[in-house]
């Protein structure tokens, strides 16, 4: 009986096969995920409800989620940043944009535009900002906005724009500020002048590839100017100052069409000079006879003597 047993083999005991068990977990699994996802898209929360929009000034919220192609309803997981990137392209006065997702339903714009540092003026009474980049943006008429940057009167030459531009991004904001318009003056000497009317009512004449180096003098030179005369303020190698309604003015503006080196020179021998050291220059020429030592005289009185350091 013994010898039959052990003839009889053994049959193993089959253990339950557990990865049929978990296929099927994973398989409900992902029926009920399917399930979520079909009764999110077709919530509330799937689209999106709000856009909001930060840092915008030259353009209005409207004009930029309309140049963005989002909109309210959209599906939420639908909006990509790269192309609302791509799509606010068209708006040359933005610089940079990101966007963030806020659940549920928000969008969130934040976007950086280019400064204004001037504004040119048609023959239409439009107004358009010039950019930081040298850019005249005509996309949006600033004529019923504050003037809030310098005017830009006359300008022929479109070409010098960009170095404007340049020029008066570098000018700190409140100097920036004070300067009430600007125009190009030709010379045949220097096809750069120009000139500027700021809003103490003073004159500014210099070259506009020196402008934001020399601008930097003007508000010490005001504060030495006696208080109640307004001028011109001559921003070239050696500043100098010309009140209004005297001799040296008249000088001044015939010599306009001098180089700035030897208009200064000769303005400057009868009118206070201004130097970067602190002195003022003048040259005393001789005279034939008294009557002219007191004409000399009353003319020299009635120019300002500015000590600026």
């Amino acid at each position: 009986m013994a010898v039959y047993q052990e003839r009889i083999p053994h049959v193993k005991q089959q253990l339950p096969k557990k990865r049929s068990n978990r296929k099927l977990l994973f398989i409900l699994l992902l029926f009920f995920l399917a399930i979520l996802v079909v009764i999110f898209i077709r919530s509330p929360y799937s689209k999106v409800s709000e856009i909001q929009v930060y840092g915008n000034d030259t353009y209005t919220k409207e004009e930029i989620v309309k140049a963005s192609g989002l909109n309210v309803g959209m599906q939420f997981l639908n909006v990509w940043e790269s192309q609302v990137r791509e799509n606010l392209k068209s708006l040359k006065g933005i610089s940079a944009v990101s966007l963030v997702r806020q659940f549920p339903g928000i969008i969130q714009l934040r976007v950086e535009e280019f400064d204004r540092v001037a504004y040119t003026t048609t023959s239409q009474g439009q107004r358009y900002p010039l950019l930081q980049n040298g850019e005249v943006l005509k996309q949006v008429d600033f004529s019923k906005r504050m003037l809030d940057r310098p005017l830009i009167l006359q300008w022929n030459s479109p070409e010098l724009l960009p170095q404007l531009a340049k020029a008066l991004a570098n000018i700190s904001p409140a100097i920036l500020g004070e300067i009430s318009d600007i125009s190009l003056t030709p010379t045949a000497y220097d096809k750069q002048r120009i000139i500027l009317h700021m809003r103490d009512g003073n004159e500014v004449r210099s070259v506009l590839y020196k402008l934001d180096q020399m601008i930097v003098w003007y508000p010490g030179i005001v504060k030495q100017i006696p208080e109640g005369e307004k001028g011109i303020v001559s921003l070239f190698e050696r500043p100098w100052f010309v009140k209004y309604g005297t001799p040296e003015q008249t000088a001044a503006d015939t010599d306009s069409g001098q180089s700035p080196d030897s208009a200064a020179d000769e303005t400057s021998e009868t009118s206070g000079q201004i130097s970067a050291e602190g002195g003022t220059q003048a040259e005393e020429q001789p005279n034939e006879d008294q009557e002219a030592e007191s004409e000399r005289q009353d003319q020299t009185d009635q120019s300002t003597e500015i000590n600026f350091e």
